[in-house]
C-alpha cells in the first residue's frame, strides 16, 4: 500500500515538473517574440518618419 502512494507522489512530482517546464518555455518564447515585435515596430516607426514629408 505504501509503495502505491509513493508511486503516485513521484508521478505527481514528475507531472508538475513537466508542466512547469512547458510553462517556462512558453513564457520564454513569448518574451522573445515580444522583443522581436518591439524591434520591428521601432524600425517601422523610423522608416515612416524618414519617409514623411512633414519631417
Amino acid at each position: 500500500m505504501e509503495i502505491k502512494t509513493l508511486s503516485k507522489v513521484v508521478t505527481a512530482c514528475v507531472f508538475a515538473g513537466v508542466v512547469s517546464g512547458l510553462l517556462l518555455a512558453n513564457v520564454t518564447l513569448y518574451e522573445v517574440l515580444m522583443g522581436q515585435l518591439s524591434e520591428w515596430a521601432e524600425i517601422q516607426s523610423l522608416v515612416a518618419s524618414n519617409n514623411s514629408p512633414h519631417y
